[in-house]
Order: C-alpha cells, then structure tokens, then sequence
C-alpha cells in the first residue's frame, strides 16, 4: 500500500469523522533516525544508520441506547524502514523496529483474528479492530462481551498488575490501547467496593490452531478512604496462577502507590520457574508548571524466554529500574519532558527528552530523542546491545 495514500486518508479523517457525530480519535506521523550499538553485531544487528517512519491513527465510535452502549476502535499503522527487508538463513530479522512500535501486539489476549498484518520489502501494514463490545448498564452491575480495553493499576512505566494492556509512558507511540477477547462482569458492591470478574481466551500462542488458552480474572478496588484506595488481582492467566495488589495513597498535591504481582510457575507441566514483580510510584504536580513522576521496579528475569519476546513483553530489556520523569511548561504552547531510567542492578542508563508545540487546531508537534547512555554486561545483558540511539519528529491531531 502506498505510504502517500496512507497519508491522505489518515489526514481526511478528522473532517469526516466529525460529522457522523459519536465518532473520534487521532492521527500521528513520525520520522526518526537510529544509530545502532556497536554491541548489536555480536547478535546479528549488522547495520549503523537508518531512518524509519510511522504513520498510524485510531477512530472509535460509540452508540448509546437506553442501558445499552456498543463500543468500537479501529487502529491502523504503517512503518517503513530498510529494516524490514528479509535476511538470508542464518541471519535473523532486525529487532529495532519492534522498540520503534512498540507495543507491538495491539490484541494482548485474542481468540478472534481481527487483524490485517502485512510485511514486504521494507514495510509493514496493520489493520486491527482493537475494541468492539456489547455493554449492559443498571445500577448495581455491569455486563461486557467481545473486544475490550481493561485499565486499571497507577502505572505507567511499569504496571505489573494488568498484565492485559502495557505500558507505553516511555515510547514514542502514544493513544494505543490493547484488546481482549472474552467477558466482564462487574459488581458494584456498594459505594467503596467494586468487583470485576473476567473470562479471557486467548489463541495467539499456537497461531490459531491449537486450543484456547483461558484466563479466569478478578479485580477488586476498594476506597478505604477519600485518600486511601486498595486494589486486588488474582486468577489464571496465559498457564500461570497470579496474585497481586496496589495501595494508592493520595494527598494534596501528589499520590504515592506500590504495587506487588505473584505468578507461580507454568500449570501445564512446562518447564518455567516462579516470577515477582514489584513496583513504588511517586507523582506529584510541584508547580502550575512543573510536573515529577517517579517509578521503581523490580521485574523477576524469564530465563526462558528470548530475545525477541523480551523487546515485545517490556520497552526496555531491564530487571530492576528506577524512572525520573519530569514534565515543565515553558510557555502555554510549549513543554519540555525529561525523563532518566536506570537499571540499578546492570547499570543500563537510558534518556530520554521531549519537546512539544501546541500548534492549535487540536494538532500539535513534536521533537524527541532517545539516547542508552550506558549498556550492562554483555553477557547477562544482552538484549540491552539492542538499543539504539534515535531522534525524530512527530506531528499529531486529534478528533
């Protein structure tokens, strides 16, 4: 498909989704420059500078009716890069374009394949209907079916106790939410205490063909307080028993959260081991202008797994780090983001920095950079030689 019609029709719909009414949504385009780590030709990554660029964009609709609402999200992309281009046997594919999309699986737990994905030569189409559901509404409950978004947990960097939408606050890529394929039931308990059931499938692992892999989910919120809110997760999700928990703490001026997620080894006699999470947050609103948030966190390293699907499961390849984010207006049109996040553990050091311009109209631009200042040792590390080194440009509107 070519790149200039992409771009026209992402451009045109603002306009026309404007007029059907319950329709909205955004576009964005971004071109960006890598440098590779010189590291990354141990692995295979034999290239030292490319360009990429991205177009991609959502339009969600929304119907009410009575009780009733059904709910839909259309997500499109389009990246291009020589980076795409097949590598003869043995050499594997180049991994940065999986950080540069990041997140790269737009359907987290999926029986239904909604999807449109197509890679050739030097780029790559997806077209995934991430959200349709049913919705049933009445004063004590609530029913959900189809392909939902599931958001809940402070988090976002690291936000160990959904496992069903990751974290994007480090990427370039904003406005991205994933789906699941099953049912919500949720329980209003009373005014302080909610109740969610979820039963999830997904079919994703065996490319459609094998059996379903099920996800039986509770999720709980209890507000102890104005102040003081308590959250509970526990179930079985992708063949692992998990149990986790968030206290959020808030105040005049900032919130304090910690979080913790369990997960025992695999049930289906496949050879794992036991993984914790942990994480502490900080946010606060310093000044009118200036805005700090601080994540730490702990993610257990899966030995069994490869370097592929740990540049897919997380943005960075780290197991312990702690993220300084600081947010500053500069002028009503114009702020300036800096953020710094270390591994504590490798000494991985990563920052990164955003300008943004308020261009009115709904639309505004942007000017980032991304620079791995320090890499651990190679050979406990060594997805961490995957990193690169980026700057770009972006332009957004919104609808």
């Amino acid at each position: 498909m070519n790149f200039c019609f992409l771009a026209l029709l992402f451009l045109s719909l603002p306009s026309w989704a404007k007029d059907l009414g319950n329709f909205s949504g955004n576009v964005e385009a971004q071109a960006r420059h890598s440098w590779n780590n010189d590291l990354a030709n141990d692995l295979f990554q034999d290239w030292d500078e490319e360009d990429f660029y991205l177009l991609y964009g959502n339009l969600n609709s929304k119907f009410d009716s009575g009780n009733s609402r059904v709910e839909s999200n259309v997500f499109a992309r389009y990246s291009k890069s020589p980076l795409y281009r097949e590598r003869p046997a043995p050499f594997p594919p180049y991994v940065a374009p999986l950080i540069f999309t990041f997140p790269n699986k737009l359907v987290a737990r999926e029986v239904f394949k909604l999807t449109h994905d197509e890679r050739a030569d030097d780029h790559r189409e997806e077209l995934v209907l991430n959200k349709l559901y049913y919705q049933w509404s009445s004063d004590d409950n609530r029913f959900m079916i189809g392909r939902m978004y599931i958001n809940y947990g402070q988090g976002e960097i690291f936000n160990p106790i959904n496992p069903f939408n990751q974290p994007t606050g480090l990427t370039s890529v904003s406005q991205v939410a994933q789906g699941n394929d099953g049912v919500n039931f949720t329980f209003f308990v009373n005014d302080h205490h909610t109740l969610d059931f979820f039963f999830l499938g997904d079919k994703s692992f065996d490319n459609f063909n094998g059996e379903i892999e099920r996800t039986l989910w509770i999720h709980g919120e209890y507000q102890v307080s104005d102040s003081l809110q308590f959250d509970y997760v526990a179930g079985q999700d992708q063949n692992r028993n998990k149990l986790g928990g968030q206290v959020r703490r808030s105040f005049e001026e900032a919130t304090v959260f910690v979080q913790t997620l369990y997960q025992s080894d695999f049930t289906n006699d496949v050879e794992s081991h036991p993984l914790w999470d942990a994480m502490l947050g900080y946010d606060q609103q310093v000044t009118s202008k200036w805005h700090v948030r601080i994540e730490a966190g702990y993610q257990k390293s899966n030995r069994f797994i490869n370097l592929d699907n740990s540049l897919n499961e997380r943005f960075l390849p780290t197991e312990y780090f702690v993220a300084f984010a600081n947010q500053y207006e500069i002028h009503p049109l114009v702020k300036l983001t800096g953020t710094i996040v270390n591994d504590v553990k490798s000494g991985f050091t990563y920052f990164i920095t955003r300008n943004t311009f308020d261009l009115g109209h709904d639309t505004e631009a942007e000017i980032f950079g991304y620079l791995p200042a320090a890499k651990g040792s190679d050979i406990e590390n060594p997805a961490q030689k995957l990193v690169t080194t980026d700057v770009g440009v972006a332009l957004r509107t919104f609808f």
